[in-house]
């Protein structure tokens, strides 16, 4: 009687954790999709962190590129939302399938894409390293305009020290809907800033003026610059 009934606890208890795992996106995923009958694989890794809160990133296997932006990750019963920053800012909706894929689309420029992950193993989510915190004068908003051959660019920037000692930072692009991307290397020298776009593989280099209301510098891309003032808000 006991050795049945402990065989049956076991098998609820097998059960049930066989479908908590159908239902938890976290982990290390392997998938692709289909570009110009091109097959591209893609990695995804989804994770918590101390806080509870859901984090991510991207890869390129075939490329050997790890620690792509993952951004605004919403998990939801079976349901995986969340935008691919450096794949052109697409927004990918996913659903855990019985079998324990995901699967569903990867919407971009192009229209949506079908894709498919299947979990392969613990998560390795690559994250920006946090910037040291920055002064009091240069912390909080600014905005300025970059000039690109026939268009204008308007830059925020969003600089907001943290308990911990860190900076978070910030930049919105809102013509090209770009928001809350995050920035990378922030480093102040007394008048001297610096801040790195990792996903656009980008740098600005300025200085900051006396009153603490403008940073005149130069912006960088790909060994082209062109001049930006960030004024504080």
């Amino acid at each position: 009687m006991f050795t049945r009934a402990f065989c049956g606890a076991c098998l609820v208890l097998f059960f049930t954790a066989l479908v908590s795992a159908q239902t938890n996106p976290e982990g290390h995923w392997e998938g692709a999709l289909s570009v110009d009958n091109r097959e591209i694989g893609l990695s995804l890794d989804l994770a918590k962190n101390a806080k509870s809160e859901w984090i991510g990133s991207m890869g390129v296997p075939s490329e050997k590129v790890t620690g792509l932006v993952v951004m605004n990750i919403a998990v939801e019963d079976k349901s995986v939302k969340f935008v691919a920053v450096e794949i052109q800012m697409a927004k990918v909706e996913l659903t855990m399938a019985p079998d324990g894929k995901m699967k569903g689309t990867l919407l971009g420029p192009q229209g949506p894409v079908p894709i498919e992950f299947k979990r392969t193993g613990e998560a390795k989510v690559e994250l920006i390293p946090a910037s040291p915190a920055v002064s009091r004068e240069l912390e909080g908003d600014w905005e300025g305009s970059l000039q690109a051959p026939g268009r204008v660019f308007r830059i925020i920037l969003h600089l907001k020290n943290q308990p911990d000692n860190t900076v978070a930072a910030t930049i919105d692009t809102p013509d090209t809907d770009g928001f809350g991307l995050p920035l990378n290397n922030v480093v102040q020298n007394g008048k001297n800033v610096e801040f790195g776009i990792k996903i656009a593989h980008a740098r600005f280099q300025g200085i900051l003026n006396q009153e603490s209301t403008e940073i005149a510098g130069q912006f960088g891309h790909e060994g082209d610059s062109a001049p930006l003032t960030l004024r504080k808000k």
